[in-house]
C-alpha cells in the first residue's frame, strides 16, 4: 500500500519520539514542507524529529565552528529520521529557521486520540449502535473524509448488529482504503456467524449456512 502524507503523519506521531544526544532533550515533531524553510521531498519524508531547544550544545556552538571553519554565519539543529532513526545535522540560518514547521502537540494529542473510545465520534457511533441505526454506521464507513480508524469502529459495530440486509451495501461499495476494506471483509464475516448464513459462490444470494442446494440459482453446493 503506497503511504499517503497522512498516513505517514499518523505513523509518526505515534512513533517514540528520541532525545536529541547533543543536549538529551526530547524532539519535536517538524513539518518539512510547511515550514517554509524545507523541501519535504528533499528529505525524503514529510515529518523529521528536530531538536529545537536553543541552548543545545550543537546549535550554540554551531555558529562559531561555521564561522571558523566555513566563514558562514550559521548553525546546525539535530534532526532524526523517524522511520530509521538516523540522526544528522541540519544547517539553520537564524534562531527562528524552521520554528514555523513544528507540530502543535495540542493538535497532536487529539489526533492520537481519533478512532479511541474517548473520540466523540466514536462515542456518536456507539450510541448508533444502542440505537440500532444501521444507517448511519453505514453512511460513516463509507464517508472517506472520516478517518480511517472511525470508519473501521463503524464496519466492528455493524457486523455486531448482524443485520443481514447491510451485506449488500457493504459488498456493492468500491472501498479505496484497504485498512476500511479489510474491516468490512471481518464485518461481513460476524454478521453471516450471528445468522448462520453465507453467499452462494455462484449467484452471491444470502443462504443458509448449511444449504446443501442455493434456494436461488438452484446451483448444488456440497
Amino acid at each position: 500500500m503506497i503511504l499517503t502524507k497522512a498516513d505517514v503523519y499518523e505513523k509518526t506521531i505515534f512513533t517514540e519520539r528520541p532525545f536529541c544526544p547533543h543536549c538529551g532533550e526530547r524532539m519535536k515533531i517538524w513539518e518539512c514542507e510547511d515550514s517554509g524553510f524545507g523541501c519535504g521531498s528533499g528529505w525524503g519524508t514529510p515529518y523529521l524529529f528536530v531538536c529545537f531547544n536553543d541552548e543545545c550544545s550543537a546549535f550554540v556552538n554551531g555558529w562559531d565552528n561555521m564561522m571558523k571553519n566555513y566563514g558562514r554565519k550559521c548553525s546546525y539543529r539535530c534532526i532524526c529520521f523517524p522511520d530509521s532513526g538516523v540522526k544528522e545535522l541540519m544547517m539553520v540560518f537564524s534562531m527562528h529557521d524552521g520554528k514555523s514547521g513544528i507540530l502543535d502537540e495540542a493538535k497532536i494529542a487529539v489526533d492520537k486520540k481519533k478512532g479511541t473510545d474517548v473520540d466523540p465520534l466514536v462515542q456518536a457511533l456507539m450510541k448508533n449502535f444502542e440505537a440500532r441505526d444501521a444507517e448511519t454506521l453505514l453512511s460513516n464507513i463509507f464517508n472517506a473524509k472520516m478517518h480511517h480508524k472511525v470508519r473501521q469502529k463503524a464496519a466492528a459495530l455493524i457486523g455486531e448488529l448482524g443485520l443481514v440486509k447491510t451485506i449488500e451495501p457493504l459488498r456493492n461499495y468500491k472501498f479505496k482504503d484497504q485498512r476500511v476494506l479489510a474491516s468490512v471483509h471481518t464485518a461481513i464475516d460476524r454478521i453471516h456467524q450471528i445468522n448462520a448464513t453465507r453467499e452462494c459462490p455462484f449467484c452471491f444470494e444470502i443462504i443458509a449456512q448449511r444449504s446443501k442446494k442455493c434456494s436461488e440459482c438452484g446451483k448444488d453446493l456440497q
